[in-house]
């Protein structure tokens, strides 16, 4: 599929223009509609046609991770201030003027309407009927719900068209509510489920959109459809009938795990394999975006960091990071701390160096992981494979939704256990996970609350946390929380007394002879320790390095927050956390512009 789909680019220029107009997307066509969907060959290309949209800069390094490094546990360095890039997105003050906005704005209408091509022309062919066809719908379909339910999450109320535009429509659709276009794409998930395959009986398995993926985006979406988001008057409510659509969550979600069980397997082998660019099916990964090596930005903008030198890997900076508060939440026995918290990156000369605490980044992928190196001169391009959802994205919507309507029942404390399970030993078993659980059976609020965590856990660096916070009304309280125990951990680790005083002030370490690291104090404050060329050079020559740790939290000289905390979250001021957070961005000004007054900013969210 990494070929097939790049050659389907082209087959899909030839049958579908890019926007002239607003979502006017028509031309002239070299091959009809009936030629194209009147045999499956062609259709399935028309089809790769919309995936290869994921292959534009609009996803590989924007909307699927750099847009949403502004929560609590996914963060990009801010500047010092506003300067119209990314940066203000992640502070919550993107302007109409920022050139992101607009090229995933047109990225995301150019799919969706490929997406509307592909289900007339399947519907409209006189083979309609055939399984590969029906198969090629439920792609179509699937494809076109996601690009909406990204939208639909920066944008919140969006234009919604299901049918492609030709001349002579009205190219000047207003917002539509999102409950409307959410339960359409529910519904149409809903009917053609049945009829898709599984990943193991398609060619490219979990590179290709699955039965399996279809039936996790139903609880996905209905999830969406029965949480909060926030309106044009900055308050954040759901609808009345949010039960209905987590009871959908529930039953699809239960719908999975027993049509199509599975083991989770070892945590760090499920990144490793898409380092590795193996694809098993059956296992966690249910779909993920195919990237041909020379495309896709994973482990250049969202992994370790590696610099450029003379090696063979290239370089790859790292534009996603967590907050010492995220890595200081994990329990020290948790498997995924590790696989998911990098506090290394490697120099020049391929040599371990510590991170410090502002940089700590996504460790699950690794260019110099890949089969074969990439050369020194490369960046982008790393061929690496996007997750767009895991089984045990499913099984947390099970406990949550099942949560949700019965309380924390077996069922639910049964799917939360599955997905620790696998974060501990199995000799840590009976503490981490069966006593763990056992202690949330009697309130429904602490499961909930075990949930928030886990997923933050389970999920670190894989870019959904800022769209579980909008849907769980958690958004604003889960910033506050983390600028102020950020604020709190710099103030104590100078004082050296306080609530988190037993955390590392400093991380002390050693340099290996192979190049790597060794570290000292990981989680917890050293005293005493004999430092390399301290206080004079030759001195504890069998000592130790140090970096800052939560000491650079604390401005000493202003006796403030440092500027990573002061910035990170900059547009959000309310330390309670109970303003609602303006997630939702600005429209382009070019879209405005062009939509003749059908989408503006005027009165929205406070633009």
């Amino acid at each position: 599929m990494k070929r097939i789909i790049f050659f389907s680019l082209t087959i899909g220029s030839l049958l579908f223009a890019s926007c002239k107009k607003y979502l006017d997307t028509t031309s002239e066509s070299e091959f009809t509609s009936d030629y194209v969907f009147g045999n499956e060959t062609d259709a399935k290309k028309a089809v790769l046609s919309v995936y290869a949209l994921f292959n534009q800069d609009a996803f590989t390094s924007r909307v699927s991770n750099i847009f949403t490094g502004n929560t609590d546990i996914e963060g990009g360095g801010v500047g010092a201030s506003p300067d119209n890039s990314r940066r203000d997105i992640w502070s919550f003050e993107a302007t109409d003027a920022n050139a992101d906005l607009r090229t995933v704005w047109n990225n995301a209408y150019k799919a969706i309407n490929l997406a509307n091509e592909c289900v007339e022309g399947i519907d409209k062919s006189a083979i309609k009927d055939n399984k590969e066809m029906k198969q090629l719908k439920g792609e179509a379909l699937t494809l076109r719900a996601y690009w909406y339910y990204l939208l639909m999450n920066h944008w919140g109320d969006v234009p919604f068209k299901t049918t492609p535009t030709r001349a002579g429509d009205n190219f000047y659709l207003p917002r539509a509510g999102r409950d409307s276009i959410l339960s359409t794409l529910i519904d149409d998930l809903i009917a053609i489920e049945p009829e898709m395959y599984w990943a193991d009986q398609l060619d490219y398995g979990i590179e290709r959109i699955n039965r399996e993926f279809v039936i996790g985006m139903i609880s996905r979406l209905s999830l969406m459809r029965g949480g909060y988001w926030l309106y044009p008057d900055m308050q954040m409510r759901r609808k009345d009938d949010y039960r209905k659509y987590y009871e959908v969550a529930n039953t699809y979600a239960k719908k999975l795990v027993s049509l199509k069980p599975r083991d989770l397997g070892d945590y760090k082998t499920v990144f490793m394999n898409e380092n590795k660019y193996i694809k098993p099916v059956n296992s966690d990964i249910l779909y993920e975006v195919a990237f041909q090596p020379g495309f896709g930005d994973v482990a250049w903008c969202n992994g370790i960091r590696v610099d450029a030198g003379t090696h063979p890997y290239g370089s790859g900076s790292n534009y996603l990071g967590f907050p010492p508060t995220y890595y200081h939440s994990f329990d020290t026995l948790d498997k995924r701390l590790d696989v998911t918290c990098s506090i290394i990156y490697y120099d020049k000369d391929l040599k371990q160096t510590p991170t410090g605490a502002t940089s700590i980044a996504p460790g699950k992928w690794n260019r110099m992981m890949v089969p074969v190196a990439l050369g020194s001169a490369s960046a982008k391009g790393t061929g690496i494979n996007w997750p767009l959802m895991r089984y045990a994205d499913v099984l947390l919507m099970l406990a949550e939704s099942e949560n949700e309507l019965n309380g924390p029942t077996a069922a639910a404390q049964d799917a939360l256990k599955k997905v620790r399970q696998r974060a501990f030993s199995q000799s840590a078993w009976a503490e981490k996970v069966d006593s763990y659980v056992a202690s949330l059976s009697g309130s429904k609020d602490a499961f909930f609350d075990a949930i928030v965590n886990e997923r933050a856990w389970e999920f670190g660096g894989e870019c959904i946390r800022k769209y579980d916070l909008e849907r769980w009304n958690l958004f604003g309280k889960k910033v506050a929380e983390t600028r102020n125990a950020l604020t709190k951990m710099g103030e104590d680790a100078v004082a050296g007394t306080g609530t988190y005083a037993n955390l590392p002030d400093y991380m002390y370490y050693k340099k290996n002879a192979d190049g790597s690291v060794t570290w000292l104090n990981k989680f917890t404050k050293a005293t005493n320790v004999p430092v390399i060329d301290v206080p004079n050079k030759g001195d504890n020559p069998d000592g130790y390095y140090k970096v800052s740790w939560l000491v650079s939290m604390r401005n000493t000289t202003t006796n403030a927050p440092a500027d990573y905390v002061l910035r990170q979250w900059r547009g959000y001021a309310d330390n309670t956390g109970s303003v609602p957070v303006r997630y939702i961005l600005p429209v382009h000004s070019s879209v405005v512009t062009s939509s003749l007054g059908s989408v503006t900013n005027a009165g929205q969210y406070g633009y």
